[in-house]
């Protein structure tokens, strides 16, 4: 376990690339009141998805309607609804601009941080259930100014603190989960060998680069990589944890304190 002593902010020494850090500076922006974000972009959804319908009976083509929505006046469309549909229509309208308008507000609040509910969200969105305990241990991870809530500072110092880690002695679970969030780029809730090769040859160059994504998208456990999906092949957060989690721990075996814990550990079992 790391002190609370130990925990001070620091600046990290070595920077990461200019497009990592456009990424990473990406995820932050997502995960910033994450869980308001979400409702409001699914109700956003949900809106478009029902204009959708009550456009598509008046054309044949998804291309004509798009064009209708996009450029009929108000008066042209009123002669082609009736006033009923056309009343929801401009009421679904009306609740877009202004969902859309409370997603700006959310964006350009003056202090953006993590809060433990957007962090639950956000494993929540990639298919992870975690408990409230769990939920708490990685925002402690990140947490140094021990306010219950995540800044970039502390945000970044935690991602830097972990690439730099070789011995598996750095809290990662927060780590973990940003890393997936910043090779899916796409936000699909899958990462590509495609879109993980692009980040991890800045960084770690083509060797380890291969290693890696032999051990996330197969070949480590005996399984040929994954040729499946798009963009190479596509994993989920489940394996995606599943394979770094492990690979943390054995760098933790691997370093000394890991080998003097583990003596240790046999000694105490004779």
């Amino acid at each position: 376990a790391i002190s609370i002593a130990m925990r001070s902010p620091s600046s990290p020494t070595n920077p990461i690339g200019p497009k990592e850090m456009k990424e990473l500076k990406r995820v932050f922006e997502k995960l910033c009141f994450f869980a308001e974000k979400e409702q409001v972009m699914e109700r956003v959804g949900v809106i478009r998805e029902s204009l959708a319908e009550y456009y598509q009976p008046l054309t044949g083509s998804v291309r004509q309607r798009d064009t209708l929505i996009s450029t009929s006046s108000t008066s042209n469309r009123r002669t082609l609804l009736d006033p009923e549909r056309e009343k929801k229509m401009q009421e679904l309208q009306k609740e877009k601009f202004e969902s859309e308008k409370k997603l700006s507000d959310i964006y350009s609040r003056p202090l953006q941080h993590i809060r433990p509910q957007d962090t639950a969200a956000a494993l929540g969105f990639l298919g992870k259930k975690a408990t409230k305990r769990e939920v708490q241990n990685m925002m402690w991870e990140v947490d140094e100014k021990l306010d219950g809530v995540i800044d970039w500072d502390e945000f970044h110092l935690n991602f830097e603190r972990n690439v730099r880690d070789s011995s598996g002695l750095e809290p990662a679970s927060f780590y973990h989960m940003v890393q997936f969030m910043i090779y899916d780029h796409d936000n699909n809730g899958l990462v590509s060998i495609d879109e993980t090769m692009n980040m991890l040859y800045a960084r770690v160059g083509r060797e380890q680069m291969e290693t890696t994504i032999t051990k996330l998208f197969g070949g480590d456990d005996g399984a040929p990589i994954k040729e499946m999906g798009h963009q190479g092949g596509e994993i989920n957060f489940e394996r995606y944890w599943e394979v770094v989690v492990r690979e943390h721990r054995r760098r933790f075996q691997d370093s000394n304190l890991g080998r003097v814990a583990d003596k240790t550990k046999q000694r105490k079992s004779r």
